[in-house]
């Protein structure tokens, strides 16, 4: 997967067995709108500021609960699907 490194930290202090929330795996499956940062119910998700000046979510693996409601709430994911863009 391209820039995980940029998509998740602490992920060596999380201990959940669940996975993590797949938000985007290329920055251009992410428009940037702040739904999954804006629904995350414990503050798991930022969004940081790439070198080019774009907002991207990063989610904490501490604080994820692995509710999912960032990957539902996603419209522009799902719209790209609905395409068979990815």
């Amino acid at each position: 997967m391209e820039n995980q490194d940029l998509r998740y930290i602490h992920t060596e202090k999380s201990h959940n067995p669940k996975r993590l929330p797949e938000l985007y795996d290329k920055k251009e499956h992410c428009c940037g709108c702040s739904a999954c940062y804006s629904i995350c119910p414990t503050r798991a998700i930022a969004m940081q500021l790439d070198t080019d000046g774009f907002f991207y979510p990063v989610v904490n693996a501490e604080k994820c609960i692995r509710c999912y409601r960032c990957e539902k709430v996603c419209v522009f994911k799902a719209d790209q699907k609905k395409r068979n863009y990815f």
